[in-house]
């Protein structure tokens, strides 16, 4: 579960910012720049996703590749 702060948007956990969301990471390194994934209006609920940025790519690989799958019990 993320942690406090953080929305999830079309399944993906992001901290959102006026109306900019930015990529939700569990370790962020010290002076590692924020990663901005495109923008999110609260008026209509609507996600606007801009992948084309630098090292978006990569942390979207990493994102899946750490999704574990959940059971009932």
């Amino acid at each position: 579960m993320p942690a406090r702060g953080v929305d999830v948007i079309d399944g993906i956990p992001v901290y959102l910012k006026g109306n900019i969301m930015y990529a939700f990471r569990h370790e962020t390194p010290c002076g590692q720049p924020e990663l901005p994934l495109g923008t999110y209006s609260e008026d209509t609920k609507k996600a606007v996703w801009d992948m084309s940025r630098p090292g978006v790519e990569t942390w979207l690989q990493e994102f899946r590749a750490n999704l574990t799958a959940r059971s009932r019990k």
